[in-house]
């Protein structure tokens, strides 16, 4: 299975028709949250999805503008709060709310809806030109169009067909680092420092910000101005993926490097830092990690994941000592024990790359003894 997003670019009449889907969608999840609470509370048992389903024949009598859009939207809406239901009572989420309106605008499609040429054919809507990469072969499977900072999307799920090659054991092992101010230093020496997106886009924002604070609250200036801050969003997240796509793939595409090694951070946690929160939540790691991952998987790689007590900066990579606390403006520090000199964010890369190196070692039963990639491409160091 691959995702495929494209940009939408609907006319007019299009444009209002998938605003009722919006609309609709919205009001059929926020309806069937009520009914299932008075239900809940009558008779202590709750609705399943085919329960919700069941349900739209009558609605739409009650409520012909229902029948405008695509049924089958309105039925995955039933189900898939069934499953928002289902992760609560399991614990695993919060309890499903009330939806609003222009907050994360959605509907699903499966049937009927496919790609004809360069536009894209969804039921109940006549055909919408789209905008996007390479489109992967395959059986489209699902359609899901959303409407984020007032411009349309769709996302595919496509079924290719392509069996990922099997993970073989690998020799090398690149040891990656994250940080604030290098996003990543891996163990082969390469520093890529933080694009800084909403840092840099601070200004600008601060002015839109203002401008939209200044408007009356209903208005239809106000509704611009929080449109002209939310495309600002959008931007400087769009900026933030294509940084993270590009840089991962530079590190999938290096057939040097057969396995990665990356520390599994709390970074929800870590944003509890008050004076480095804006700078962390700036640096996108849990993105890049997520797409480290799923390009790894597809190229037949590993990503072995180091524990995050693992002390890997207070560590000398070449005598194996751990110092006491360093702190964060020493960037550069020497081994009392070696005398070795290390780069403060290189050296945590080497440490994760031989921590995972023997992780990597003990889970094989010692059989496979990979190596560290190092900055000098003839060194090596063994993991184990």
């Amino acid at each position: 299975m691959k995702g495929y997003l494209v940009k939408l670019y609907p006319n007019k009449s299009q444009a209002i028709l998938l605003d009722k889907h919006f609309g609709a969608c919205r009001w059929v999840y926020n309806k069937m949250i009520e009914i299932s609470q008075k239900k809940y509370h009558r008779t202590g048992k709750s609705m399943s999805g085919y329960d919700m389903q069941a349900m739209l024949p009558k609605l739409k009598k009650q409520y012909p503008w229902l029948a405008e859009v695509n049924s089958q939207s309105l039925q995955i809406v039933c189900h898939n709060l069934a499953d928002a239901y289902g992760r609560f009572f399991k614990k695993q989420a919060a309890y499903p709310c009330f939806k609003k309106k222009d907050s994360h605008d959605s509907f699903a499609a499966i049937n009927r809806s496919y790609f004809c040429g360069n536009k894209l054919k969804l039921q109940k809507i006549s055909a919408i030109r789209f905008r996007g990469g390479d489109r992967p072969e395959g059986a489209v499977k699902k359609f899901t169009v959303k409407k984020i900072a007032g411009s349309y999307y769709a996302s595919v799920l496509i079924d290719t067909g392509i069996v990922p090659p099997a993970l073989q054991p690998p020799e090398r092992i690149l040891g990656i680092d994250l940080g604030v101010k290098d996003v990543v230093v891996t163990s082969a020496g390469l520093h890529v420092p933080a694009p800084k997106y909403f840092i840099f886009s601070q200004k600008a924002l601060k002015i839109r910000q203002r401008a939209l604070a200044r408007c009356r609250k209903g208005s239809k200036n106000r509704a611009k101005a929080r449109l002209r801050v939310a495309k600002l969003h959008q931007k400087i997240s769009n900026q933030r993926k294509d940084f993270n796509h590009k840089l991962t793939h530079q590190l999938v595409a290096n057939s040097e490097n057969q396995a990665f090694a990356v520390e599994n951070l709390a970074v929800k946690n870590m944003l509890g830092n008050h004076k480095l929160a804006k700078h962390i939540a700036d640096c996108g790691w849990n993105q890049f990690i997520t797409f480290l991952n799923y390009k790894a998987r597809d190229a037949g790689k590993h990503v072995i994941e180091v524990d995050r007590w693992f002390p890997s900066t207070k560590t000398c990579s070449a005598c194996g000592i751990v110092r006491g606390k360093i702190s964060l403006s020493e960037r550069q520090w020497k081994c009392g024990s070696c005398g070795s000199e290390h780069d403060r964010d290189r050296n945590a890369a080497t440490n994760i790359a031989l921590e995972a190196g023997r992780d990597f070692a003990f889970d094989c039963g010692g059989n496979a003894r990979p190596v560290a990639i190092l900055a000098n491409p003839v060194e090596t160091r063994k993991c184990a």
